[in-house]
């Protein structure tokens, strides 16, 4: 299974725009961003990836794959009384995402284990209005489609 979370963090290490000044974090949804929450009085900016493995089975073409959906944030704090800080920071968080869409699909042709990403939809969504503790920023939502082998074994049962 492809470690989304162990890419994304060398995806962060390497691009110019995050590499410093931006804290890595694993979330468990836009619902629990634990790490961002608890890091958030010392850090202004994060790269964030949903670590819980949501997904569904489906039947292609005669085999079974499991399709998992992976949600990557990048925020950035801003003073919530200043829309163009925010819409500044806001454009900078387009940016990165759009660089990291692009990474991601040029790594689909090099990557055997990104070979199943599905590249006909990655929905993207912007953080809305006043956002954990003045943070803006944007995620998007992609999925792989790995194989599963779902052959019943009768010796895994008495």
């Amino acid at each position: 299974m492809w470690n989304a979370v162990a890419y994304f963090e060398n995806l962060q290490k390497k691009l110019k725009l995050t590499k410093t000044g931006y804290k890595f974090c694993r979330v468990t949804g836009i619902n629990y961003l634990e790490e961002i929450l608890s890091s958030s009085p010392a850090e202004k900016n994060f790269f964030a990836v949903n670590d819980v493995d949501d997904g569904v089975t489906i039947q292609k073409g005669g085999g079974f794959f499991q399709r998992r959906a992976i949600v990557v944030f990048i925020l950035k704090k801003y003073n919530v009384t200043d829309l163009a800080e925010r819409e500044v920071r806001l454009n900078e968080t387009r940016l990165i995402c759009d660089k990291l869409m692009a990474k991601l699909l040029k790594d689909s042709n090099d990557i055997p284990e990104l070979m199943f990403l599905d590249k006909t939809r990655i929905p993207y969504k912007e953080v809305p209005g006043y956002f954990a503790t003045g943070t803006c920023g944007k995620y998007f939502i992609f999925t792989i489609e790995e194989p599963k082998n779902l052959i019943h074994n009768q010796d895994d049962w008495d």
